[in-house]
């Protein structure tokens, strides 16, 4: 991808944001996959069981909790970073891959149109 800030690759921060950016869409996509008939239920059993695991480390997140405060501005959103991006993030992706790609184009193409 080309970059004004040369070297051709884009720098770190404009793809977090741009990850950012994409992120309620993306969650959108996982919500009408899971809840579409023609998805097969083990492939959203990967999501479920993921979720779980979620759970658990939310709770082992809870008793010992990680701190950035020491960072100026991760220290004040280092629980979402880490529930978005460690937590959350792996089992969605995981079951949009192995969702069936037609189903997956159809969803993208009637969310990117806004429907």
């Amino acid at each position: 991808m080309y970059s004004p800030f040369g070297g051709g690759k884009t720098p770190r921060t404009l793809r977090i944001l741009r990850w950012l950016y994409h992120l309620p869409n993306f969650i959108k996509l996982t919500w009408r996959l899971f809840w579409d008939p023609r998805v097969p239920i083990y492939r959203k059993a990967i999501l479920v069981v993921f979720e779980l695991i979620a759970i658990a480390f939310a709770v082992a997140y809870f008793v010992y909790p990680l701190d950035f405060d020491f960072l100026p501005i991760v220290g004040k959103i280092d629980d979402l970073l880490i529930g978005i991006f460690l937590i959350v993030f792996p089992g969605a992706w995981l079951f949009i891959k192995l969702s069936p790609e037609p189903i997956v184009l159809e969803h993208v193409e009637r969310i990117s149109k806004g429907h």
